[in-house]
């Protein structure tokens, strides 16, 4: 009987550590993202982004894919205010077994400040969001505030160092939502073309994710060149 007793034992707890193991908290998964910032006249820019979330390495059991377009005017050369429209599909059936996509439309709006301190590249976004969420049975609205501090330090022309924390809080009822923690070495190709690579820490109210993190920032100016 004791036998018995133990063979269940092991078995409840063996199928308990496998679906601990299978929320994604302790593999190291990927963090992929395109941005693009294009100065259209000295008042107007353009920007975009596309990001992936995955689970796993190299990009297996994608967590969310997010595509974001707006518009930038700027105040001066420090400060812009913007506007965009994000989509996004959120899968959390690595987490959750049988659980559907959620699909959300965003609306944005966002105050940029960019300032130096020395040779260090400074840059403070301030974000409102209302996410429009589609689930399997209801939609709602919830209404999110994020802000991120970054900063790049450079090592020479080519390298540089870049590093950045992210919070978000809801503010139906104001609450800590998560916070995205990156640091990580740079590469400029040239003046438009810059890389970063590291590792980002993706961190809920109940579950943590280690990422690596694969950014490609492309940034060009189509101004006319003002005639000498």
């Amino acid at each position: 009987m004791k036998n018995y007793i133990y063979i269940f034992i092991i078995a409840i707890f063996t199928q308990t550590q496998l679906q601990a193991q299978n929320t994604g908290e302790s593999k190291l998964g990927s963090w992929y993202e395109i941005t693009s910032s294009n100065r259209v006249s000295d008042k107007y820019s353009l920007f975009g982004s596309l990001t992936s979330w995955n689970y796993e390495l190299p990009a297996e059991k994608t967590h969310l894919f997010l595509g974001i377009v707006g518009a930038n005017y700027h105040l001066n050369t420090k400060t812009s205010i913007g506007i965009g429209y994000a989509y996004g599909d959120i899968d959390s059936s690595f987490e959750v077994n049988n659980t559907p996509h959620t699909k959300e439309h965003r609306i944005l709006e966002q105050l940029v400040f960019n300032h130096k301190l020395n040779k260090i590249k400074l840059s403070q976004r301030f974000r409102l969001e209302q996410r429009f969420l589609e689930y399997e049975t209801e939609n709602i609205l919830k209404h999110r505030l994020r802000y991120r501090f970054k900063g790049k330090i450079p090592i020479n022309n080519t390298l540089f160092v870049s590093i950045y924390d992210e919070i978000h809080f809801y503010l139906n009822q104001f609450d800590f939502q998560q916070n995205r923690v990156f640091a990580g070495l740079g590469f400029s190709f040239d003046k438009n073309i810059k890389a970063e690579f590291g590792y980002a820490r993706h961190s809920f109210k109940t579950k943590s994710f280690n990422r690596l993190s694969v950014q490609l920032n492309l940034k060009f100016d189509f101004r006319k060149e003002k005639k000498q």
